[in-house]
């Protein structure tokens, strides 16, 4: 009986031993890992040309939309969609406010839209709440992108998530939204494009004009805005790994698992120059957009302009939303 107690007290300090040991390789094998990941991305750089700030277009999204969404979820860790329900909860509201207190149809607009996701998740929270409405609503989601194969991926994923007749795609530009009338969207969302607009300011102007303005304030956004940003120099620990994460991660395995360098090398690019949370803020409540008179004048009569009501920092700081409300300043003549 001693000798069974013995042999099994020694099986399990070898289990326990052998265990350790497992860990210790596994740890000692991925330490290099990200002393790599640093070298391949100066590597990237010396050897290709950056590409220019306006590179962020369709064509370069057509390049990689067809693993677009397996590289999303690796990069970020399996994260985004969390912060997508986050921007989607931000919008509609945590019991579907916006749909279940409308008198009215509810019409929303995804811009940059991608493969959908966000549509996707509005489209759902739609379907949810709109029958739950005081009375029957009608609601729909425009989603909108410059990359046609990015809006054939996401075509194929509204139609699996059954939501064809909530969930239109169509080929669009966020600084030109001649296609939809002035006041008649509800509520725009943004995620992970505004970066890629050179004329910011344009873009904001076309929100602004086709979103709905004059009524009271309901108490949540009409604009939210989700992008990235790298956090400063006084971020902490977490925030320096999440800043180094986006210097020398994003490109590098964004390259390897692509194999398109020049566009994961823009998207590190573009999220190291894009403003930080309070410049931006400061450039969403800056703009200035002229609303002429319907009469044969023309003149203007009022600016659109943005109040921007809360900054939800994700990620360590490195992903905020921007939520904001559009308004009108009547315009004044000295």
């Amino acid at each position: 009986m001693s000798t069974n107690n013995n042999n099994k007290m020694c099986s399990s300090k070898s289990s326990k031993a052998t265990s350790i040991s497992s860990s210790w390789f596994y740890f000692i094998a991925i330490l290099p890992l990200p002393l790599l990941l640093i070298l391949y991305s100066q590597l990237l750089r010396s050897t290709i040309a950056p590409p220019p700030s306006d590179h962020g277009t369709g064509s370069m999204f057509d390049i990689i939309a067809t693993r677009y969404d397996f590289i999303n979820r690796a990069l970020a860790l399996n994260l985004d969609m969390g912060w997508r329900h986050r921007l989607v909860a931000e919008v509609v509201g945590s019991n579907g406010e916006l749909f279940t207190k409308s008198n009215e149809d509810v019409k929303l607009l995804d811009l940059a839209t991608g493969t959908a996701d966000v549509a996707i998740l509005l489209g759902k929270a739609a379907a949810k709440y709109s029958s739950s409405s005081a009375t029957t609503i009608n609601s729909a989601v425009l989603g909108l992108d410059p990359s046609q194969n990015m809006l054939n991926v996401g075509k194929t994923k509204v139609q699996e998530s059954d939501l064809t007749n909530i969930v239109t795609l169509e080929l669009g530009d966020a600084r030109k939204l001649n296609a939809l009338q002035d006041n008649t969207i509800d509520a725009a969302t943004m995620s992970f494009g505004i970066r890629n607009v050179p004329e910011k300011e344009q873009a904001l102007c076309e929100i602004n004009r086709v979103l709905k303005k004059g009524k009271v304030d309901k108490g949540w956004p009409q604009l939210a805005i989700m992008e990235f940003s790298e956090p400063g120099e006084d971020s902490g620990v977490m925030g320096s790994m999440a800043r180094a994460f986006i210097r020398h991660v994003i490109p590098s395995m964004g390259a390897l698992l692509s194999g398109a360098p020049r566009e994961y090398m823009h998207l590190q690019k573009s999220i190291q120059e894009f403003p930080s949370p309070p410049e931006f803020v400061k450039l969403i409540e800056g703009v200035k957009c002229p609303i002429k008179s319907t009469e044969d004048d023309g003149e203007v009569q009022f600016f659109g302009r943005f109040r921007v009501k809360e900054v939800v920092n994700l990620n360590f700081g490195s992903v905020q939303i921007y939520l904001a409300t559009p308004y009108l300043n009547k315009y004044v003549t000295e």
